[in-house]
C-alpha cells in the first residue's frame, strides 16, 4: 500500500526540521605571514584539517556555516597542513572528501572567497548566530588575540551560553574578551607574565590549547628557527584559564565547560566538531 503524506503533515515535518538547523560562526585570522622573535618572517595560516574536520561535520548535520576574518580579506591556507596525515583518519579518501569540500567553499579564491569581515557581522547581528567556531594554524595569534569586535560577539556566545568552540591555537582568540586584552598581549610578547583585567568571561574555565611541549616540537621543525613571542598554555593560564592537555602529544584532547569547547591540536578537530553539534542538539 502506498504510503500518504499530508501537505499538513509535512509542513509539520520541514519544521521540526528547521528547528535544528544552526547559524554557525566560522572566525578565522587573515594574517599569512608573522614576524617571530628573532626577526623570521613565518609563513602561516589556517589548518586544513582543523578547520575542514568540524565544517564537514556542521554542514552534514544540515547547518549554515559564514565565515569571517577581522578585515574581510580571504584567508591563507598554511601549505605544511595540506596533507592528510594531518586529520584524524589519515586514510586518502577522507582527505580527500574533505579537499573536494574546501575547494568547493572556495574560501582562500582572492576574488570569489565567501568570506566577510567583522564589521559585516556586526552589521548582520551577532545574536543571529547560534554558535561560534575557531580553527587553528598559528595565524590566530596575529590577529584574534585582541581584537574588539571578537570580544563583543565571545561575550554575546558567552552570556548567551551558545557553543563556542576553537582548536588547536584557536583558543588564544579567547583572550580578545580579556577586559585589558591589549596590554596582556603587549606584555606577553615583552615576556613579562601578564595580569588579567578583572571580570574575564573564561576566568576558571576548564579548557585546553596547543601544548608546550607540542610549541617545542613545533618550533623545531616549522619555525625556520626561531620562535613564537610567547606560547598559548602560558597566556590562558596566566589569563585565568583552568588550563589541561592529554597525556600523549597529539593525541585527541577536548575539554568541555558549560559552552566552551577547546581541542588541544590538529588531531582534536573532529571531537570539537562533534561536541558543537552535540550542546547545539542539547
Amino acid at each position: 500500500m502506498k504510503k500518504i503524506v499530508f501537505p499538513f503533515v509535512l509542513a509539520a515535518l520541514i519544521q521540526v526540521q528547521a528547528v535544528f538547523a544552526a547559524n554557525i560562526l566560522v572566525v578565522m585570522s587573515d594574517v599569512s605571514e608573522m614576524k617571530l622573535k628573532g626577526g623570521y618572517d613565518y609563513k602561516t595560516g589556517f589548518y586544513l584539517n582543523e578547520l575542514m574536520e568540524p565544517v564537514k561535520i556542521f554542514m552534514d548535520a544540515g547547518h549554515t556555516l559564514t565565515f569571517a576574518t577581522p578585515t574581510g580579506l580571504a584567508p591563507t591556507l598554511d601549505p605544511v597542513s595540506d596533507t592528510p596525515d594531518h586529520f584524524l583518519d589519515t586514510s586518502q579518501e577522507n582527505y580527500n572528501a574533505h579537499r573536494a569540500l574546501f575547494n568547493r567553499l572556495m574560501l582562500t579564491d582572492k576574488e570569489h572567497s565567501p568570506v566577510v569581515s567583522f564589521a559585516r557581522i556586526e552589521q548582520i547581528g551577532i545574536e543571529n548566530f547560534d554558535a561560534v567556531f575557531v580553527p587553528g594554524g598559528h595565524a590566530p595569534l596575529g590577529d584574534l588575540v585582541a581584537n574588539e569586535l571578537l570580544s563583543k560577539f565571545l561575550n554575546h556566545f558567552h552570556s548567551a551560553a551558545k557553543p563556542t568552540g576553537l582548536v588547536c591555537h584557536g583558543p588564544v582568540a579567547l583572550l580578545s574578551s580579556l577586559p585589558n586584552s591589549s596590554e596582556f598581549e603587549a606584555a606577553m610578547r615583552a615576556g613579562k607574565k601578564a595580569k588579567p583585567g578583572q571580570d574575564w568571561i573564561y576566568a576558571g574555565y576548564k579548557m585546553t590549547v596547543f601544548s608546550n611541549s607540542e610549541e617545542t616540537t613545533a618550533t623545531k621543525y616549522y619555525l625556520g628557527g626561531d620562535e613564537l613571542f610567547y606560547w598559548p598554555e602560558n597566556a590562558l593560564t596566566y589569563a585565568g584559564g583552568d588550563y589541561s592537555r592529554g597525556e600523549q602529544d597529539w593525541a585527541p584532547h577536548v575539554v568541555v565547560d558549560r559552552e566552551l569547547v577547546t581541542g588541544q591540536n590538529n588531531k582534536s578537530s573532529t571531537a570539537v566538531g562533534k561536541a558543537v553539534i552535540k550542546l547545539l542538539s542539547d
